[in-house]
C-alpha cells in the first residue's frame, strides 16, 4: 500500500461519512429508482437508462469502499 492509497482512503473515508454527500447519493439514487418505477414498460430505452443511473450511483459507493480498504492496513489476528 502506498502513501497515496492511505491519503485516497482517509479522502474517501471522509466523502462517504460527509452527511451532505449522503443526502445526495441517498437523493440521487431515490430520483433514479422512482424514475424507473415510473416508466413505460414497453419503453426498454428508458428502462435501460434509469437502470445505468441506478447503477452508477451503487457503483460509486462501492468504488469509495474500496479505496478505503485498499488504503487501509490489514488488522493482524493476535496469536492464539
Amino acid at each position: 500500500m502506498t502513501e497515496d492509497d492511505k491519503i485516497r482512503a482517509t479522502n474517501a473515508d471522509s466523502l462517504r461519512r460527509d452527511p451532505t454527500f449522503q443526502f445526495a447519493v441517498l437523493e440521487a439514487r431515490k430520483a433514479a429508482l422512482e424514475e424507473l418505477a415510473t416508466i413505460d414498460p414497453s419503453n426498454t430505452d428508458a428502462i435501460r437508462a434509469a437502470q445505468a443511473k441506478v447503477k452508477a450511483i451503487d457503483q460509486l459507493t462501492t468504488e469509495l469502499a474500496a479505496i478505503i480498504i485498499r488504503g487501509t492496513p490489514q488488522r493482524q489476528n493476535p496469536a492464539v
